[in-house]
């Protein structure tokens, strides 16, 4: 969220942070509010930081970082009361529209440092006072869509004679007005902001809820038997003679794939597929109970409609239409899957009526890959040690992308994180921060995503001297495993790709151009917001970058190619189950936000699984629970799929020009991720692709199945500079 970037951009607020990534991040859990500031209070004039300097070392480096984060989320509370204000005595549109974006950044500055403070700190103190920035500046949030005098001023500007971007300000923000309750009485419009309050506090519930639980198993050698020596070597027997093992990630995702005692692997995924669900389940229930009373006072058919009208699908209709469009291209694909994975379990002896959970799906897909395909998965792990991984994707962006990146000295929340600045190779301007953390520790967001800290705008303030751009920050957040001196943190392949997704969420935060906050880096439609992170994905697969980094950890021998082709040749096993999933994601998504709001969430999802899942449901498991996306995808899952596709028409100019083009990266950087949201994705991908964005690369990557390639004799390692992939016997095309 992926996160996934990874604030969040709530549904009821313009101006809401967003953090995207694989899994979007939680939201703070509620903890009492601060108290909201006094109306027209203009910020002292030594309130500074979060403009001038990076706040998280400063709220570090205070005596009480509790209290430092609290009186940074007031500072920036004031501040948005002070461009409210602004907004309502400008004269003209300059001075209305900078006071207006001028409340966008204030906002972001709350949320984005709160939630993420919330996510990442160790000490519980600060991560409770974090957690209280965000309620306060959504209800600043109703408050300020509720003020006709902002509004007025706002629908006075007049577009003609506007730039594109401040036409798009005005058109959007005017749109958020209505979308937030403009025009209703009074009455109405204090029931909506009572329902603002609790459908917030319940998300955030529901998140802290899921990244504080911890379930484990205790298992025996002989019930581990599989996995990799790393993960045993990090895993000792106890003194009662066991393993504990746990439902994050790291542990738990290994078992699902190399575990021989498929019933043990189904123990741990029933207690993988039950985190949170003793409180979580009962909290979607009210929550998908609020949202839909929302979209109904708000005049929406259903919070489908209400969350879908601003994205690039723009209605429910067009999702369902996109999905069942996918569903028929893979529907054949996942039969002949199945049928594949009936062959491997035939010779494990397993009888044909014993059923197939979804936590089997990878067991038997990598089997199929080293049987078939002759890809060892351990052994490709040993080619990617965290630290190598780490570097690699910083030579391959910076080579691509024309970019430094500079280790910098500042407080941290923990010992291991690591921050950075980006540097322009060309004219050495400093561009951004961002921080590593990469692996887990207790308290710690458990998923992977990018929390933007700040956003990026230009700064005209005449007392600079000159235009300049306020400087992005960024965090990317994982929990990769961890090198020591005992044990080499060695990454899956996946974890790789996820690396690479997460941090093209990083750059497509710190390389935003954009005039207004409203628009930096990462603020696009949220359905569009992921494409940029699945296109970097594709250069976790290339041979011509894997071989610059890919490197065995003890003999520090590049990647054979020829393990390369094979990883390639096997890289669509499983794809048609895998879009299958995502298909399952979606539509429970959407069914848990259109007609009316379910009282048995239970009973709904086993109707949806039954229909979408070609596995057995696990009885007395609670999915939904542990469904992080509800609370910040909602009814917009499918946004993985349909950004996808836009990812792979993007590749499809890469794949024909060459992956380190680096004319072809600037003219992305250029037309694409540095843009943000200042102009419709649509209109991005025309310029940059040279014609109408199309799914013909995305049909063509859904149809494409497994083949078997030849083996060279002696495959070649050194590293190409003609822009052709080496694993490839022409020039580098889709793979």
């Amino acid at each position: 969220m992926p996160r996934m970037l990874r604030a969040r951009l709530l549904a009821f607020s313009v101006f809401a942070a967003f953090t995207v990534g694989c899994g979007a991040p939680p939201p703070p859990a509620p903890a009492k509010p601060v108290a909201p500031p006094p109306p027209k209070v203009a910020p002292p004039a030594a309130y500074v930081a979060p403009l001038v300097v990076d706040a998280i070392p400063e709220i570090l480096a205070a005596g009480d970082p509790a209290a430092a984060v609290v009186r940074h989320c007031e500072g920036s509370l004031r501040a948005a009361e002070a461009a409210r204000v602004r907004v309502v005595a400008a004269k003209g549109a300059t001075e209305t529209l900078a006071a207006w974006d001028d409340i966008s950044l204030a906002l972001r500055n709350t949320q984005d440092v709160g939630e993420f403070l919330a996510a990442v700190h160790p000490d519980a103190k600060v991560r409770d006072a974090a957690k209280t920035c965000g309620p306060t500046a959504e209800a600043f949030t109703t408050k300020l869509h509720a003020d006709e005098a902002v509004r007025a001023a706002l629908a006075a500007v007049p577009l003609a004679g506007l730039d594109a971007e401040s036409t798009k300000l005005v058109t959007d923000a005017l749109r958020d007005f209505k979308r937030n309750g403009a025009g209703l009485d009074a009455a109405t419009k204090a029931k909506l902001a009572t329902l603002n309050d609790a459908i917030a506090k319940k998300a955030q519930d529901f998140e802290q809820n899921l990244g504080d639980s911890t379930l484990s198993v205790d298992a025996t050698p002989k019930e581990l038997e599989g996995l990799p020596a790393a993960w045993l070597a990090s895993h000792p027997v106890g003194a009662n003679g066991k393993v504990r093992v746990t439902t994050n990630y790291p542990d738990a995702f290994p078992v699902f794939q190399y575990a021989k005692d498929r019933a043990f692997a189904k123990t741990l995924f029933t207690q993988f597929d039950n985190r949170a669900a003793d409180k979580n389940v009962t909290l979607l229930e009210e929550i998908l109970a609020l949202r839909a009373e929302k979209a109904k006072l708000l005049g929406y058919p259903s919070w489908a409609a209400y969350v879908e009208e601003p994205r690039m699908a723009h209605d429910p209709a067009r999702v369902h239409a996109f999905l069942d469009g996918i569903r028929k291209s893979v529907d054949a694909r996942v039969k002949t899957e199945l049928a594949d994975i009936e062959t491997e379990r035939k010779g494990l002896k397993i009888p044909k009526d014993a059923p197939l959970y979804a936590a089997d799906r990878t067991f038997y897909e990598d089997r199929i890959r080293e049987g078939r395909f002759g890809v060892d998965s351990k052994l490709v792990s040993k080619y990617f040690e965290v630290g190598g991984v780490k570097r690699g994707i910083l030579e391959i962006t910076g080579d691509l992308f024309g970019l430094d990146f500079r280790p910098v000295k500042t407080a941290t929340w923990a010992t291991d994180v690591e921050p950075y600045e980006v540097v322009d190779r060309k004219t050495q301007q400093v561009l951004g921060r961002f921080y590593f953390d990469l692996h887990p520790r207790e308290g710690k967001y458990k998923h992977a995503a990018v929390f933007g800290i700040r956003t990026t705008k230009t700064l005209e303030d005449p007392a600079l001297g000159k235009p300049t751009r306020l400087l992005p920050i960024a965090a990317i957040v994982c929990n990769f495993p961890k090198s020591s001196k005992d044990s080499p943190g060695l990454m899956s392949h996946q974890e790789v790709t996820t690396f690479f997704h997460e941090f093209g969420h990083v750059l497509h935060h710190l390389l935003g151009t954009s005039r207004y906050a409203t628009f930096g880096g990462t603020e696009v439609a949220r359905d569009f917001v992921e494409a940029p992170s699945q296109m970097l994905e594709e250069w976790a697969w290339s041979a011509e970058t894997l071989v610059r980094f890919a490197k065995h950890y003890e003999t520090g021998e590049p990647i054979p190619l020829d393990l390369v082709r094979k990883m390639r040749a096997a890289r669509s096993v499983g794809r048609g189950l895998t879009t299958q999933r995502q298909l399952f994601l979606a539509t429970l998504d959407l069914t848990y936000h259109e007609g009316e709001p379910t009282k048995d969430s239970t009973a709904l999802l086993k109707e949806v699984w039954a229909k979408t899942m070609p596995y057995a449901y696990l009885e007395g498991t609670h999915f939904q629970g542990t469904f992080g996306h509800l609370m910040g995808y909602d009814a917009g899952y499918y946004g993985y799929a349909w950004a996808l596709a836009i990812a792979r028409d993007l590749f499809s100019r890469f794949e024909k020009e060459g992956m380190m083009n680096p004319a072809t990266a600037a003219d992305y950087r250029a037309k694409v991720i540095g843009r943000g949201g200042s102009a419709e994705p649509d209109v991005l991908l025309k310029e940059f692709l040279g014609r109408p964005f199309n799914d013909a690369a995305f049909q063509a990557y859904l149809a494409e199945r497994p083949a078997i390639v030849a083996t060279p004799a002696a495959p070649a390692t050194k590293l190409p500079t003609t822009g052709k992939d080496p694993a490839k016997k022409g020039p580098a095309k889709a793979h």
